[in-house]
């Protein structure tokens, strides 16, 4: 299991307009600027912090969260209170993913897990979202990785397509040392690797 998230806020001063929560893991390997729910659709940390309300702006970038809000506005202390628990919720989501795994990770295996994750986040769900899908890491195993599909891509059609075209091609792009990658989604009756692709 992951050690415990820790976020450490900036000092706040409520006559300014920013506010900076810094995290321990990894946030977004590009910085992501979103100022409504709609620009955030692909992002589902953003999308949840955007939503906060008398935030106006929200900016992700490596392991900082900066909260932007008119001055005067809503006191920091409530907004920042409400996105720690929110950044709180969302790393837990992806713990639960982790722990769901058949064994415990090693530290390399571990760090790929949340590095594809964060990719597929950036990269990838933007694209399903649109059709009400999503697609998450379930398990690392050494080199190999097993994605699974979920919401409007569980059992769809054109899942391999995504897979083969989409996930594969952006993953190997940036981390050429992952071997094989599996579909592990129960599209009908079990794990179904749609392929296993030897570099």
């Amino acid at each position: 299991m992951s050690s415990e998230l820790k976020i450490e806020v900036d000092e706040i001063r409520d006559d300014s307009d920013t506010c900076v929560l810094r995290v321990d893991r990894t946030i977004s390997r590009t910085p992501e600027y979103y100022s409504t729910v709609e620009e955030a659709a692909s992002s589902p940390l953003g999308r949840r912090l955007i939503a906060i309300e008398g935030l106006e702006a929200v900016l992700l970038q490596d392991k900082t969260v900066t909260l932007l809000k008119p001055v005067p506005g809503e006191p920091w202390k409530s907004i920042a209170g409400r996105a720690t628990a929110i950044i709180r919720e969302h790393f837990s989501e992806l713990d639960r993913i982790h722990a769901a795994a058949n064994r415990e990770m090693t530290s390399e295996e571990r760090e790929l897990f949340f590095e594809v994750q964060n990719l597929l986040n950036e990269e990838i769900n933007p694209m399903v979202a649109s059709h009400g899908g999503y697609i998450e890491v379930t398990d690392v195993k050494e080199n190999d990785l097993y994605v699974s599909m979920g919401g409007g891509c569980q059992g769809c059609g054109m899942a391999a397509v995504t897979l083969r075209q989409g996930v594969e091609q952006l993953i190997r792009q940036h981390m050429p040392a992952v071997r094989n990658i599996f579909d592990a989604t129960d599209h009908a009756a079990g794990e179904n690797p749609y392929y296993s692709a030897e570099r």
